[in-house]
């Protein structure tokens, strides 16, 4: 591969790897404060994406990144709560009407990348949609990023780099970062056309035998199912076929009976490992957020929200690598530091919601969260 040389036009302050909510968020933020920054997307929006229920807490992040009438305009369904069949087989809930942040939402999560990416550009952020970073090497002055879009190969160069490539840390690995992986969770999802969500607004989450089912409505009157299990059980039991992942949706008491409408698209597999970024040094410029730096078991619904926040204490962190003269903005070190106490608090939080379901505690998904080991490193 040929690389261009790297003229003054072609170097920014920062180079944000990946524009999920995390990613767009920091570049929002960071062309706020006079950054010259790119945003790179290897996609164009265009494929499926999960993650479509938002926790009421997501209201304030999205006011404070200015991002909110952008939000509006999108339409998202409200979620006035959650329903549990967990623990037992009684369904438990629980109402956003007690929350201070007001209600969650259902989104169509595509579009609500998409418009956070949007928002980066209208802050001055140079969004590059449908381009692939192939390289980052240490260069004089920072860093060169190798971008192909559309089969043309350039350079860029950047005194930070920002790693939102999501749960595989593709950047941070490449410069030597080690991923700590806590499960081998997958999503088989499928989207369901012509579901009646009036009544429905509500997140479900069911417990089963191999896993455990989510619902909840999206827009255009569907309905979104996800099984989520662990990878070798999937390939084991060909939980990928059609087939088999519609006869476990038909042993569920309450996903199967309000999924309604046939089947639009799907069951497809998504990523869902749980997983924490380490890195070796703390001297290079470079750091990752989202998903990238600590991706959660989706249980927690908490995968949106804590990406937009990672996205604005990396904003403080990004500033101090650049050398702001701006007091209070947290070092490299203590942002990592953060991480580690976040990951630390997750890890409990997880070990309660698994620990609360002992009904299937001898089956190998359940059994493997009881005893709370990690499934691999990488």
């Amino acid at each position: 591969m040929t690389r261009a040389a790297v003229g003054a036009a072609d170097r920014v302050d920062v180079a944000v790897v990946g524009a999920g909510p995390a990613g767009s968020a920091a570049a929002r933020r960071l062309a706020g404060a006079g950054c010259r920054v790119v945003l790179v997307e290897r996609s164009t929006f265009e494929g499926p994406r999960v993650g479509e229920s938002l926790a009421p807490s997501v209201n304030d992040l999205l006011r404070d990144l200015g991002v909110w009438p952008r939000f509006a305009a999108l339409e998202p369904v409200p979620s006035y709560g959650t329903c549990g069949v967990w623990g037992g087989a009684h369904p438990q809930r629980s109402s956003h009407l007690t929350s201070p942040y007001g209600c969650g939402w259902h989104v169509d999560r595509g579009a609500f990348d998409r418009m956070l990416a949007d928002a980066a550009a209208e802050a001055g952020a140079q969004v590059r949609l449908g381009t692939a970073c192939t390289g980052v090497e240490r260069a004089a002055g920072g860093w060169s990023l190798t971008l192909v879009e559309r089969g043309r190969t350039s350079t860029t160069g950047a005194r930070v780099v920002v790693d939102a490539t999501g749960r595989g840390a593709r950047v941070g690995r490449h410069l030597g970062a080690r991923r700590v992986v806590f499960d081998r969770l997958v999503g088989l999802g499928a989207t369901f056309a012509a579901s009646d969500v009036d009544d429905q607004r509500y997140l479900l989450v069911e417990a089963a035998p191999v896993g455990w089912w989510y619902s909840a409505p999206a827009a255009g009157d569907r309905m979104v199912a996800m099984l989520m299990t662990d990878a070798d059980l999937c390939r084991e039991a060909r939980l990928g076929s059609r087939t088999a992942w519609h006869g476990l949706l038909s042993a569920t008491e309450l996903t199967s009976k309000r999924v309604g409408g046939p089947v639009a698209a799907g069951p497809r597999a998504f990523p869902a490992a749980g997983q924490r970024l380490q890195r070796a040094d703390l001297d290079s410029p470079w750091l990752g957020v989202g998903d990238a730096a600590l991706a959660v078991d989706p249980i927690s619904g908490s995968g949106v929200v804590r990406a937009l926040r990672t996205g604005a204490d990396a904003t403080g962190c990004a500033l101090a690598l650049l050398g702001s003269d701006q007091r209070g903005l947290p070092t490299l070190a203590a942002y990592e530091a953060a991480r580690d106490r976040e990951c630390a608090a997750y890890l409990t939080e997880r070990a309660a919601y698994y620990g609360a379901e002992q009904r299937w505690a001898a089956d190998p998904f359940w059994r493997r969260r009881h005893v709370g080991g990690l499934a691999a490193a990488g």
